[in-house]
């Protein structure tokens, strides 16, 4: 299936149409580094998706606890159908905090059964279950921790590899800054913040010669330099850093999550 995107101009957040038990085209975020599909609160109130309580009763957020339900909804996009999925019901604005109106998040628990292909370039998501056509340059991939964070081998200024988070939920790539240190990346505070779900940190940000996953590469680039822990729940589980937009936008990324293993094609940017 091929569908139309669009990129969030502020944050470069993925938008996708989405419908849920039929109802739809909705407005969800494409996120990789998502690890489960969300609704928002009010878009299960306006279906009338009947939710319940489950064994973790708050996520982690702004200021405290947010409340997660749960429901069993039939996602959809375009023909390709993902029957009684559990989803989290969460705040999304409360969460987000990042001033757009969006219906949901597709997350790992959906994108798992599938091979996606996302241009940045052309505003395409390609997403099917049927990999025999496809004739690229893989790569494997693993997952961090265990966990559903899609973990790619990064090299910066030639040096590496370590072990990045691909994330199409990110707005710019980030490194850590024990590893900044480790590599004398020198990190410039400039006006703004790093903005997240578990909270808000002073944004820095250090050049870079050379940004290359494998042989996919990005030269004389920033990285946004953040304690990833500081401002999202998962970011105590990543060592290094995050592959995000400033990164992906210059390529096809391609990723099959049943073989584990993804692909990157270049596309000039003019």
């Amino acid at each position: 299936m091929d569908f139309q995107t669009e990129i969030e101009s502020l944050t470069n957040l993925v938008k996708i149409p989405v419908s849920v038990n039929g109802q739809g085209p909705l407005t969800f975020i494409l996120d990789t580094g998502a690890s489960t599909t969300t609704l928002s609160m009010k878009l299960a109130e306006r279906l009338g998706i009947p939710t319940r309580l489950g064994d973790r009763p708050e996520a982690r957020g702004v200021g405290g606890g947010i409340p997660i339900e749960y429901a069993d909804v039939t996602i959809s996009l375009g023909q390709l159908e993902f029957n009684q999925n559990e989803v989290y019901v969460l705040d999304l604005e409360n969460i987000l905090r990042c001033g757009g109106n969006y219906d949901g998040v597709l997350g790992h628990s959906t994108l798992k059964h599938c091979i996606i292909s996302l241009s940045y370039k052309n505003q395409r998501l390609k997403l099917n279950k049927d990999n025999s056509s496809l004739k690229l340059d893989w790569s494997k991939f693993r997952y961090i921790h265990d966990t559903h964070l899609v973990g790619v081998p990064v090299h910066i200024n030639g040096k590496g590899p370590y072990d990045f988070v691909l994330d199409t939920g990110a707005g710019n790539s980030v490194v850590t800054p024990r590893l900044a240190e480790e590599l004398s990346i020198e990190a410039q505070t400039v006006p703004g913040i790093a903005r997240g779900i578990g909270g808000d940190a002073q944004l820095k940000l250090a050049a870079v010669s050379t940004l290359s996953v494998g042989s996919a590469t990005v030269s004389d680039t920033q990285l946004v330099v953040i304690d990833l822990s500081s401002v999202s729940p998962k970011g105590m589980l990543i060592d290094y850093g995050i592959i995000g937009y400033d990164f992906l936008r210059n390529f096809e990324t391609v990723i099959d999550y049943p073989n584990q293993r993804y692909s990157f094609i270049y596309e000039h940017n003019t």
